[in-house]
């Protein structure tokens, strides 16, 4: 949204925003993947029943109140969830990544330069590499570049490397494993040159500055 304008960004920050269904499966799928044991704990797929009849509707409020607090989840939805997790487990990269390391860690650092404090949040940090998981629709290296190209994926590369070395740790390599939300989860596993992250680092640090700005001055203004 800041790219946009900051303007933009200003609006987006007071707007109430609820997950969406994609959003809520994606964080399930983060979860089974790198938390598969809270994952079982946190969440049960629903019976399939006619909620309009008497009995399907005793049936329904009998699951309601024995999984009262998990995450309700469609069959079809698990069958996503359980195929981006073994496309992830069964791949011998992210296997061996995957064999030490701490899940879904935050890092807290403040930039002394622009005086901003960042968060960045981890799918998977160990001491060699941050892995980071993206489902999407085509996880071919063009249809990548597509998808790095509108979400920005290597200014966060180039971010959660500088947050990690900030707050003390040793990753110096950023991994995305793309997998395909559809059979047979195609995956396939990214990195970018050392070329490409200085030049997102540069354009990182410009939206910093820039950031920096807007923040002191408390002026956010449009295109």
């Amino acid at each position: 949204q800041f790219r946009k304008s900051p303007a933009h960004y200003r609006a987006w920050l007071t707007q109430k925003r609820e997950p969406t269904e994609a959003m809520r499966i994606g964080t399930l799928v983060h979860r089974a993947t790198f938390e598969p044991k809270k994952f079982t704990m946190t969440t049960v797929v629903a019976p399939v029943v006619d909620r309009r009849t008497k009995d399907g509707k005793y049936v329904w409020e009998e699951f309601q109140a024995s999984n009262a607090g998990k995450d309700i989840l469609k069959a079809d939805d698990l069958t996503i969830i359980t195929g981006v997790q073994e496309s992830i487990r069964d791949h011998s990269i992210c296997r061996s990544i995957l064999s030490n390391g701490v899940a879904e860690a935050s890092a807290f650092a403040f930039d002394d330069e622009h005086q901003i404090q960042l968060k960045a949040r981890f799918d998977w940090i160990n001491d060699d590499v941050i892995l980071d998981l993206k489902t999407t629709e085509d996880a071919s290296p063009q249809g990548f570049a597509r998808s790095m190209a509108n979400y920005r994926y290597h200014i966060q590369a180039a971010h959660y490397l500088w947050c990690a070395k900030k707050v003390g740790q040793t990753a110096k390599r950023f991994i995305f494993a793309a997998v395909e939300k559809s059979n047979p989860f195609a995956i396939a596993l990214y990195e970018l040159s050392e070329e490409d992250m200085a030049m997102a680092e540069e354009e990182r640090q410009q939206q910093l500055r820039m950031f920096g700005q807007c923040k002191r001055f408390d002026n956010w203004p449009s295109y």
